[in-house]
């Protein structure tokens, strides 16, 4: 991602930011034209009312480490630099926060669609378990991690000794909450290159996390054929946790794009995932290694004579220290504000 370094703060916004230099590296984002930029303010602005509320619910269970990282992610991009019709920031790389959250989608479809595109029949495949409370989240997840490793590592030894199949694919880590029956299910999103290796995976799965008790039946385990590679890697990558969700997932209805009727923001119980998340991989490959990357080193220069914007919460957008013009001219949608405003549960987990 492109950033910036500060390196002198001489002059005053009369001369321009002309004596005062800074350092940016990569290419930047263009600012004419672009409608990621709307989309941007608007992870910016829900980003924002979410890591608040859960600073507030981490305050009240005594977490002080996290506290420090949803205030960095409060802070992530608040400061731009552009220069020559390009923009430059630093980001915070959490994954609760909805804009690194999109830039790292970005990176990830950049990074693993040339393979996945040349896979002949790629199956998306889903393995969870049995739901869980609060209190059994981190020892669930682990439990899922650990048996994922599992797997891999018994398949990897039976292909070696020519008795099986190789395991391949990419994964992705979620977890969705259920706020009628208080319950967590957190699961497993697969891309592999064939149905056979996908039943394969599902077979295996059942087979471990049933090994003392039963956890895992038919129900919650899916797989079909990629029907578009793109968007179906999207679909693998998009989060690891809903931000905006509806009360019961289970019954959830359809709904057209921009549609979201009766949604809300259960802060408690994304601070309860994002903490059982610590310490893990969201996003992995196994089976296979990716290319060595021919990009060039990103170059680091310094500038002088660029505009500096900062974000103004209350009108959720960056304005130009200068001229306070708005970058943007971003406008939250009426429903999303009324949710934003009234719908955040600090108390259901």
């Amino acid at each position: 991602m492109d950033s910036i370094y500060t390196l002198a703060l001489n002059g005053t916004s009369s001369f321009s930011n002309k004596l005062e230099t800074t350092v940016i590296t990569g290419t930047g984002t263009p600012i004419k034209n672009n409608p990621s930029l709307l989309k941007r303010a608007n992870k910016k602005a829900i980003t924002n009312q979410l890591v608040l509320a859960m600073i507030d619910v981490a305050k009240e269970k005594g977490e002080t480490e996290i506290i420090k990282r949803y205030y960095n992610t409060f802070h992530c991009q608040t400061k731009l630099i552009s220069k020559d019709g390009r923009y430059y920031c630093n980001w915070c790389k959490n994954r609760w926060c909805a804009t690194c959250c999109g830039i790292r989608k970005a990176m990830m479809i950049k990074k693993y669609y040339p393979i996945l595109s040349q896979w002949e029949e790629p199956h998306l495949l889903t393995i969870t378990l049995k739901s869980v409370k609060a209190k059994d989240l981190d020892s669930r997840v682990n439990q899922m991690v650990l048996a994922f490793q599992r797997i891999k590592d018994r398949c990897n030894k039976r292909h070696i000794r020519g008795k099986g199949m190789k395991i391949i694919g990419i994964k992705s880590l979620e977890c969705n909450f259920n706020a009628t029956k208080r319950t967590y299910n957190p699961h497993y999103h697969l891309i592999v290159p064939t149905r056979a290796i996908g039943l394969y995976i599902k077979q295996e799965w059942k087979k471990e996390l049933n090994k003392n008790e039963f956890n895992v039946g038919e129900k919650g385990q899916h797989i079909r054929a990629v029907k578009e590679t793109k968007r179906d890697l999207v679909e693998v990558i998009k989060y690891g946790a809903k931000i905006l969700s509806d009360p019961d997932p289970t019954h959830k209805r359809k709904r057209k794009k921009g549609d979201m009727t009766g949604l809300q923001i259960y802060a408690n119980a994304l601070h309860t995932i994002y903490k059982a998340f610590d310490k893990h991989h969201l996003y992995n490959r196994f089976g296979f290694k990716l290319p060595k990357s021919e990009m060039a080193a990103k170059s680091a220069r310094v500038v002088d004579d660029f505009e500096k914007w900062e974000y103004n919460f209350k009108l959720m957008d960056w304005i130009n220290n200068d001229t306070g013009r708005m970058l943007t001219e971003y406008e939250m949608d009426s429903y999303l504000e009324f949710i934003l405003n009234t719908q955040i549960d600090k108390e259901l987990c």
